[in-house]
């Protein structure tokens, strides 16, 4: 693989074949090249990344949330930002402190259940 476009699934096979940081530098890369102005494009970079290799792996949750919200209007670029938002806010949340007593896991699934493009969109 020697691009990566965000509108186009990845091969899974060729995708997870890839280390880790090459995936990244892929979405780092893309961005650059689309002249996409970011305040942190590695960390931006580095949520895509997760994103995609969620769906790579065949995680379910994650990838009916990306296909539930490009059927809600969303294209695949904007739906991987919608549910790397979902997994930032898990992070930062965290990282504070804030989610000691719950199950990160379940709650991050319980928001992208719950993610639709409408809220997203209006969130920003």
């Amino acid at each position: 693989m020697t691009r990566y476009d965000p509108e186009k699934a990845p091969n899974p096979k060729e995708w997870l074949a890839l280390d880790e940081w090459e995936r990244t530098n892929l979405i780092i890369d893309y961005h650059d090249s689309a002249d996409v102005e970011l305040p942190n494009p590695q960390l931006h970079a580095i949520f895509h990344t997760i994103v995609e290799n969620q769906i790579a792996m065949g995680e379910k949750i994650p990838a009916r949330a990306l296909r539930r919200l490009m059927k809600e209007g969303l294209e695949r670029h904007e739906a991987i930002h919608a549910i790397g938002s979902v997994l930032g806010e898990q992070i930062y949340n965290t990282m504070a402190g804030s989610s000691s007593s719950v199950d990160v896991n379940e709650q991050y699934v319980r928001k992208l259940k719950s993610l639709t493009a409408e809220g997203w969109l209006n969130s920003r």
